[in-house]
């Protein structure tokens, strides 16, 4: 295996630390696309399943809600007292 030259020019070494900077950018940016590939899968069953269980918070809150109305307008016409033997 061959050494670089250790004599080069600084145009040389600006070039070379340029194409190493690149090189590295290039391994950031493809792990990148890999990890948010994953990312995009994982986003791909998340999001409907999270919008599933927001509709169903939002119906069992709705029916807590109704249940409620119902019990306390009940108390207030008096239905409660006119079951009572």
């Amino acid at each position: 295996m061959r050494r670089l030259p250790r004599d080069i020019s600084p145009g040389a070494a600006a070039r070379r630390a340029l194409l190493a900077g690149a090189l590295i950018a290039i391994g950031i940016a493809l792990l990148a696309f890999v990890f948010a590939a994953g990312l995009g899968i994982v986003a791909f069953v998340a999001v409907p399943l999270f919008l599933g269980l927001l509709v169903w918070i939002v119906v069992e809150t709705m029916a807590k809600g109704i249940r409620r109305r119902r019990l306390s307008s009940a108390f207030k016409t008096g239905a409660r007292e006119s079951r009572a033997p």
